[in-house]
């Protein structure tokens, strides 16, 4: 199996809503030796309003958003598809991707017509350098040097951290740059912390995981919250019967005989408390995982010994009544989301139907006169949304004029901000945004900021225009 290191840069960090603008990936063999390179950019989508802040930190020109040499963002995903699935199987690997540039590549393939789950199908699986170089800073903090803020607190930002261990990190925020920064440090822990990357390679499949944590009655999770490192010794009571990645595990250094005489109202409040004693552990995000005995030294309840967490893992095995209940007044306290009117939201609302996915590739492999038949015949409502966006996006002159100036009304009230649960960049916002960011800065940079103001306006006109013929 290959390695597929990768990275993106985009237009904000709202992954519903923004878009890719670059993608970079480098094809590995096992041992990091690059075997295969690709990288694209693609124009701006014209409901996507670009943050100016995002396009100050990567450099990103007006004239690289609205270049015609570029392929349109429907180009684009075709092309990283093809290139993906003809490295696959592999793993994939990014630096914080699985909180951020998944769900972008994701989003990029649902809006497009393509299955989103990629990185995690057809034998493929996923793993986060982010997280493995974070184990590593609680398991063997001598094998990096961790960069520190003001007050201390160690900062895993790539454009930091690599530099720090002597990578020349001359295309910061540049994907294929940074995609290069990543496996310097991915070889550097290969190097100097064997087991750490051993260890993330074992846990990047869901399978795996699922076995360690209900083989070990006692072991280790941690994980870094707002940048701050927790780790706590635990043991497996039960799993999400609605999603088979989702698993529940007990803080064994809260004596569970603690909360056997707590009422229900009294369990309900306790399981918000901290330290809170019941957490979630997703299987399929290459968690990070330890035998109880190589715990870290920052790790809760280690000081119990292993003998007591032993008795108090085996007192939670032994009483069925007490797991469940534990896992119901946890389950029942998730927060209720209401349904979304967003098709971008609408992306985990269920997976598509065999049938619609034989047409989803009849819709790519057909010319483009004929796919506005075959997106009327998608089961899934989500999917003629998507698909009659597309072919408005990409042959807006194959659909009536009145279809046409419908979807032009709409993107135009969502530039604007017009409409309810406003969850994305508004040009209105964005031009608020770039008068502060205007404000702060001086010198060389300031024709580029100006210069996406300038955009950021001609837009806002248009969009208004457009809005109200």
């Amino acid at each position: 199996m290959s390695l597929i290191f990768y990275d993106t840069e985009t237009t904000g960090t709202e992954t519903f809503f923004d878009q890719i603008l670059q993608f970079a990936a480098i094809q590995t063999d096992a041992d990091l030796k690059e075997t295969d390179r690709f990288e694209i950019r693609c124009r701006l989508l014209p409901h996507v309003v670009p943050s100016p802040g995002a396009m100050s930190v990567t450099g990103v020109k007006v004239s690289q958003l609205i270049d015609p040499s570029f392929p349109s963002h429907y180009e684009m995903v075709r092309a990283i598809r093809e290139k993906l699935l003809s490295w696959c199987p592999a793993l994939f690997v990014g630096w914080n991707s699985i909180k951020f540039d998944e769900d972008l590549v994701r989003q990029a393939l649902y809006k497009t017509l393509h299955n989103p789950y990629l990185t995690n199908s057809v034998s493929n699986s996923r793993s986060d350098a982010m997280r493995i170089v974070q184990a590593c800073s609680l398991h063997a903090p001598d094998a990096l040097i961790f960069p520190t803020d003001d007050n201390g607190k160690k900062v895993f930002k790539l454009d930091q951290i690599a530099p720090a261990n002597g990578f020349k990190h001359d295309l910061a925020h540049d994907a294929m740059g940074d995609v290069e920064a990543t496996i310097f440090l991915c070889r550097l822990l290969i190097e100097k912390a064997p087991h750490i990357w051993s260890s993330f390679m074992r846990f990047s499949t869901k399978a795996a995981v699922v076995g360690f944590i209900t083989d070990e009655r006692v072991f280790c999770v941690s994980d870094f919250y707002f940048g701050k490192p927790y780790s706590h010794i635990v043991t497996t009571i039960g799993h999400n019967k609605e999603n088979n990645a989702e698993w529940y595990v007990y803080n064994l250094s809260i004596d569970p005989e603690s909360l056997l005489s707590l009422s229900e109202e009294q369990l309900v409040e306790r399981l918000d408390q901290s330290p809170k004693p019941v957490r979630r552990l997703k299987s399929n995000t290459a968690p990070m995982l330890c035998p109880a005995e190589d715990a870290p030294q920052i790790c809760k309840g280690q000081e119990l010994g292993l003998k007591e967490l032993e008795r108090r893992a085996v007192m939670l095995q032994t009483d069925t009544a007490l797991r469940e209940r534990l896992v119901s007044v946890f389950e029942s306290q998730k927060e209720k989301y209401p349904p979304s009117p967003h098709i971008e939201k609408q992306i985990y609302d269920g997976f598509f139907e065999k049938a619609d996915e034989k047409l989803m590739e009849a819709f790519h492999d057909a010319a483009w006169s004929k796919r506005y038949a075959i997106v009327e015949k998608f089961q899934d409502p989500r999917l003629r949304a998507i698909g009659r966006q597309l072919i408005h996006l990409e042959r807006p002159d194959l659909l009536d004029k009145a279809i046409c100036r419908e979807y032009d009304l709409a993107a135009a009230k969502r530039l604007l901000g017009q409409g309810d649960d406003i969850s994305w960049l508004t040009l209105p916002k964005a031009l608020e945004q770039i008068e502060g960011i205007l404000v702060e800065s001086s010198g060389a940079e300031l024709e580029p900021l100006r210069e996406h103001k300038r955009f950021l306006c001609e837009r806002h006109e248009q969009a208004l225009a457009s809005a109200t013929l």
